[in-house]
């Protein structure tokens, strides 16, 4: 009967609790060194957009995805932002908007616009409207055998809504992520190239687009202490080997941006930003008003709470631009990126997106 009363009293022992407390901390202490060692020296560094996947078309530096895994379900046709990498909708295995989509039972495709070059610097907001979009979306309806829910990011679903605008009633449906639609919300990068303090062509580079370095830079006012913040997370969590990982995977896409198509930029300041295009409904492209109201098809417009990037206020009014009787906007307790990676993404937006697509017998299956 002596060994349990010595264990609870060695139990309540200040000095034994202290010691306990100092070998929690050393293994932490051990684990950080080795997971940073071996994020540094690429042991374990995560995989990114590594799910398997078929090009079923392509032109110039773009390309189309089909990923493998279907079930033969409806097609949803994934359109990222010009500015950053495709592999955010295809993080790493355990943290993929497309695999999440695929376990769902959708055929996934998915846009990937390449990284730009000289050859892309005229590239007008009307090429990938009229043009790349167009072909990608026909591109899908024949390899799938029917039209495709077309899902666009922030600048992406500007173009995505842009094409909508000029080509409706071909989607099954529409729905955007976080779309910056009124300018006047949009911070105060927005609000110096509306007053003409920037101007855009001053900003390119010798390829005629605007550098990489130019967007990281600007993100970076949005949120100046980000950076900051995003190291003290990795290392308050270098100790957990999958968040690290994370972590990791997350800093180096945000911080890997590719060149912006000059004349898109161009036209982006001019059109979108000073003449607030979008939130009055109207945008001229190649001589010709792309009106929102033309939209029709089902449409949804998600934002997150917390998005840094394109505010709520910025977000929220594009639903009642549209001419489609069956427009939705719900907001997601996630921010910018949040809604398409990590738990929000997997607890919240696919979630929703797959229940309202149900809803309208866009589920899965054609019939369900």
């Amino acid at each position: 009967m002596s060994a349990p009363t010595e264990e609870r009293a060695a139990s309540g022992n200040p000095l034994s609790a202290l010691v306990e407390g100092a070998r929690g901390i050393a293994g932490r202490q051990t684990r950080r060194v080795v997971n940073t060692l071996r994020l540094a020296g690429g042991l374990d560094r995560p995989q990114t957009g590594c799910s398997p996947h078929t090009v079923i078309w392509h032109k110039g530096r773009a390309t189309l995805r089909h990923y493998i895994g279907g079930s033969g379900g409806r097609p949803v046709m994934l359109v990222p932002s010009l500015i950053n990498r495709s592999h955010i909708w295809d993080m790493r295995p355990n943290d993929s908007f497309v695999q999440g989509l695929l376990a769902l039972g959708y055929e996934v495709y998915l846009v990937d616009w390449g990284v730009a070059d000289e050859r892309d610097a005229k590239n007008t907001l009307s090429t990938y409207v009229d043009d790349y979009l167009p072909a990608t979306f026909a591109a899908v309806e024949e390899d799938a055998g029917q039209p495709p829910v077309v899902v666009g990011h922030c600048f992406g679903g500007v173009v995505t809504t842009l094409w909508a605008a000029s080509y409706p009633d071909q989607a099954a449906a529409v729905v955007c992520l976080g779309v910056p639609t009124n300018w006047l919300e949009m911070g105060p990068l927005a609000q110096m190239t509306r007053q003409g303090r920037l101007n855009p062509e001053d900003l390119l580079d010798r390829t005629g687009n605007l550098p990489p370095i130019t967007l990281l830079r600007a993100f970076q006012m949005l949120k100046p202490l980000g950076d900051l913040t995003g190291y003290v997370t990795l290392w308050s969590r270098l100790d957990n080997r999958e968040a690290a990982q994370a972590i990791w995977a997350l800093t180096d896409w945000a911080h890997d941006h590719v060149p912006f198509p000059g004349a898109t930029f161009v036209e982006m300041i001019r059109r979108i930003s000073r003449e607030n295009g979008l939130a009055t409904g109207r945008v001229v492209l190649a001589d010709r008003e792309r009106k929102l109201a033309d939209i029709t098809v089902p449409f949804l417009n998600l934002y997150g709470t917390h998005d840094h990037v394109t505010p709520p206020p910025s977000v929220t009014p594009l639903g009642a631009l549209v001419g489609s009787h069956d427009a939705e906007t719900i907001a997601i307790k996630a921010g910018h990126i949040g809604l398409l990676v990590g738990s929000s993404a997997r607890r919240r937006t696919l979630p929703i997106l797959h229940e309202w697509l149900a809803a309208r017998s866009l589920g899965p299956r054609p019939e369900s």
